[in-house]
Order: C-alpha cells, then sequence, then structure tokens
C-alpha cells in the first residue's frame, strides 16, 4: 500500500466518522429548540413510538396534532413507560416546552400524566 492509498483511505474513513456523527447530533433533541416556559398538552394520543433516538407520541389535541417527544428508550423505560403502559386512543398530558417555532405543533415532554400514572421522564427539571 502506498501512502498516497493510505491517505485516500484514511481521508474516507474520517469523513464518514464524521458525517455519521454528525448526522446522529442532529437528530438528537436537546433543550436549546424549546421555549424556557412551562407547556401543558392534553389530547388522545394516535400515534406511538418509543425507539432510538427519541420516543414520541402523536397527540391530537383541540388545535391540531402534536408531536410529544419523550426521552431516549432507556430514559422512558427508567420513567416506567413501554409499550404497555399508553395505548393509542388513551388521553395524557404531557408538561414540558413547546417548541421555538410557533407554527410547529411540538413539545418536549418533562412529565407524562396517562390514566391515574405520571410518568417523570425528565425529573431533574421537574
Amino acid at each position: 500500500m502506498t501512502m498516497q492509498g493510505f491517505s485516500r483511505g484514511a481521508a474516507t474513513a474520517l469523513f464518514l466518522t464524521l458525517a455519521l456523527g454528525a448526522s446522529s447530533a442532529l437528530a438528537h433533541h436537546g433543550w436549546s429548540g424549546y421555549l424556557d416556559d412551562d407547556f401543558e398538552l392534553t389530547g388522545v394520543v394516535e400515534e406511538i413510538e418509543l425507539g432510538n433516538p427519541h420516543g414520541h407520541l402523536m397527540v391530537h389535541a383541540d388545535d391540531g396534532v402534536w408531536n410529544v417527544v419523550l426521552g431516549p428508550p432507556a430514559r422512558n423505560r427508567r420513567a416506567g413507560i413501554n409499550d404497555r403502559v399508553i395505548e393509542v386512543g388513551d388521553t395524557v398530558t404531557a408538561y414540558g416546552k413547546r417548541h421555538r417555532d410557533p407554527d410547529r405543533l411540538e413539545m418536549k415532554s418533562e412529565r407524562l400524566e396517562a390514566g391515574d400514572r405520571a410518568y417523570d421522564i425528565y425529573p431533574e427539571r421537574l
């Protein structure tokens, strides 16, 4: 292998590593895209997805269908959220922060109530 061939291979590997890392970072939902004010939303669950990078519920409320962003799978499990505790058709109340874009019906949930149970997804933020 020539030094030039190694450099191309190393450059390709570096590029792929950085590109994959950047796409993971973009997929991660931090808090900077959300307002600081507390927000509460009540509605009926239309869709549930508890996978990576974060779980989410699609919740039909009075003003439309909202994307309620939950935590990553491990955090949801610690809070007690799994695919058996919330079902399509359940009424839930989410407490957290609304997205900064007022035209985007999205919030990030710190606590989720379903039935008579409360699930503290981000207890350190409550």
